[in-house]
């Protein structure tokens, strides 16, 4: 089978989706590319739809949060008005690189189509709406709820991150025989835990540490200096803090001028090694996004969820800690204080731990993927 998973390159997990799909297909002996769907437009078009993005979340995240509801709206608003074509001003937006899209699909053959963002899923629609394609393509939410806009949209599948977020589709009033319960896809190196022991062993990383995993995610968001600073004034000799600063040059010269001197950190700027960070350390402090938040649940590490961006990532974290699945940080105090208490707690680990393996999806990537090619197998039958 041959496949094409459309991303955005809005934050790193649509990409990191879309490449823990791409694997398994891989893995399976199938066909299949990634691509950016905003390219389609024209490469300095992706670049400043994503650059604005970054910047809008990382100075004004109040207006991102407003802006998000605003869109949640007008897209119940297009589910009320069946009669009445009323889109969004993202699908408009979207439909603009449409045509170089549906070239790219009919000239490549493709079977099925799969997107991890709700920007191709625009595209995609237009092109159903207009009937010019005709293979079918699917909806991955990286997300834990429903996003704005997935109302106006006709994806043959909606794969969600959990049975528990039925309810937000279903209060947006999209068909709930389009939504299967997956999780969200991570990558097989995340499904494939290695021992905390080995872990450490690998990454050079003492057995006795009291590790703490402080994530900022893709683009470096995140008040981490503070949060870093309260765990080592309250820590002991055998506190040791890895930090991942991500893309953000800025911060990782901030830790080390912060922090020239200390000899408990572990400053990490973009690295693949994520997954055994997560096996080697004890606590993760991490800002709520789907795919980070997913990983770190996956690998059973107990979570701090710190400075959600208003919108999904504070959706995130609803459905997280009304699971029992992490700990909510309001500020970088805070989330420093949580993560002594959580290191000193074994009591309080083993609970989140246990509800993490609980409300886990183990391979959510192969479900998708089994998904996908039964559905479009069975539609090119017909």
């Amino acid at each position: 089978m041959k496949i094409l998973i459309l991303s955005c390159n809005t934050g790193g997990g649509h990409n990191t989706a879309s490449k823990a799909l791409k694997e398994v297909f891989d893995l399976q002996g199938d066909e299949c590319e990634v691509k950016d769907a905003l390219s389609f437009g024209g490469q300095l078009a992706s670049d400043l739809v994503c650059d604005t993005y970054v910047e809008m979340v990382k100075k004004t995240p109040k207006m991102f949060g407003e802006i998000y509801k605003m869109h949640s709206k007008i897209g119940q608003l297009s589910n009320l008005t069946d009669k009445i074509s009323i889109h969004s001003p993202i699908y408009f937006v979207n439909k603009v690189y449409a045509d170089a899209l549906e070239k790219y699909i009919n000239t490549n053959n493709f079977d099925a189509v799969i997107c991890c963002h709700i920007f191709p899923t625009e595209a995609m629609t237009y092109l159903k709406k207009h009937h010019k394609i005709t293979i079918p393509y699917y909806f991955v939410s990286t997300d834990y709820y429903s996003c704005p806009m997935l109302e106006e949209t006709n994806p043959d599948k909606i794969f969600i991150a959990h049975k528990d977020s039925l309810f937000t589709f279903k209060e947006h009033e999209i068909p709930m025989d389009k939504i299967i319960p997956t999780g969200i896809p991570v990558s097989q190196k995340v499904v494939s835990a290695a021992n905390k022991t080995e872990a450490r062993k690998a990454l050079n990383l003492e057995q006795d540490a009291q590790a703490f995993l402080l994530m900022s995610g893709s683009m470096g968001f995140g008040d981490t200096i503070d949060t870093a600073k309260y765990i080592f004034d309250h820590g002991n000799d055998k506190t040791r803090i890895v930090a991942i600063t991500g893309n953000n040059k800025e911060m990782y010269q901030e830790f080390e001028t912060v922090f020239a001197n200390e000899q408990r950190l572990i400053l990490l700027g973009f690295t693949d090694q994520v997954p055994l960070y997560m096996d080697a350390c004890d606590v993760l402090l991490t800002k709520p996004g789907g795919l980070s938040s997913t990983e770190a649940l996956v690998k059973g590490i107990p979570t701090i969820h710190t400075s959600p961006i208003p919108g999904c990532e504070s959706e995130n974290v609803q459905f997280f800690t009304e699971h029992h699945l992490s700990l909510c940080a309001n500020n970088s105090e805070e989330a420093g204080r949580l993560a002594i208490t959580l290191m000193e707690d074994n009591f309080l680990r083993n609970q989140i731990k246990e509800a993490q393996m609980h409300y886990r999806y183990e391979n959510s990537a192969k479900l998708i993927v089994d998904a996908v090619k039964a559905d479009a197998t069975k539609k090119a039958d017909n």
